[in-house]
C-alpha cells in the first residue's frame, strides 16, 4: 500500500520556567498532547533531551485531516478563551509548528493556507508560525 502525504499542526508554549506544564494546563483549561520538560528526554525512545520546557496541543485526529481543518481545531479552543491565550502568547514563545511529510511524490503536496480567521487571532496573540517539510 502507498503512504499519502501528511501534515500534522501544533499549538506550541516554549520557554516557561516560572510556571509548571500543569499551571499552563490549568490556565487554559486545557490538557496538552504532550509535554517536555527541560533537561529530560522528549521521547522515551530517543536519547534526546529537552532543551526548554514545551506545552503541545496537537490538532490532529486522524491521519487524513487537511491544515484547514486542523487549524480550525485550535483556533475553536483559542478564541474560547483570547484573554488566557493572550497572557500566555505575551509571557512565553508560542508557536503553531506545522510538519508536512512528503511519502508519497506522485500525489500532491498538502497545501497550507492561513485565512482571514487565523490572521485575526494571530494579528491579537502575535504567534509565530513554523514551518518544516520532511522528504
Amino acid at each position: 500500500m502507498v503512504e499519502k502525504n501528511q501534515i500534522f499542526l501544533s499549538f506550541c508554549v516554549f520557554g516557561f520556567d516560572d510556571v509548571s506544564h500543569q499551571d499552563i494546563s490549568n490556565l487554559l483549561g486545557i490538557q496538552p498532547s504532550k509535554f517536555h520538560v527541560k533537561g529530560l528526554r522528549i521521547n522515551p525512545k530517543v536519547d534526546r533531551l529537552a532543551k526548554e520546557n514545551g506545552w503541545f496541543l496537537d490538532a490532529f485526529k486522524s491521519d487524513n485531516e487537511d491544515f484547514e481543518t486542523q487549524m480550525n481545531s485550535i483556533l475553536d479552543v483559542i478564541e474560547k478563551q483570547l484573554e488566557n491565550f493572550e497572557s500566555i502568547c505575551k509571557r512565553y514563545y508560542c508557536e503553531f509548528s506545522c510538519a508536512i511529510f512528503i511519502n508519497n511524490a506522485e500525489e500532491s503536496v498538502p497545501w497550507v493556507h492561513l485565512g482571514s480567521r487565523y490572521n485575526r487571532v494571530n494579528a491579537k496573540l502575535g504567534i509565530e508560525f513554523d514551518l518544516d517539510i520532511y522528504c
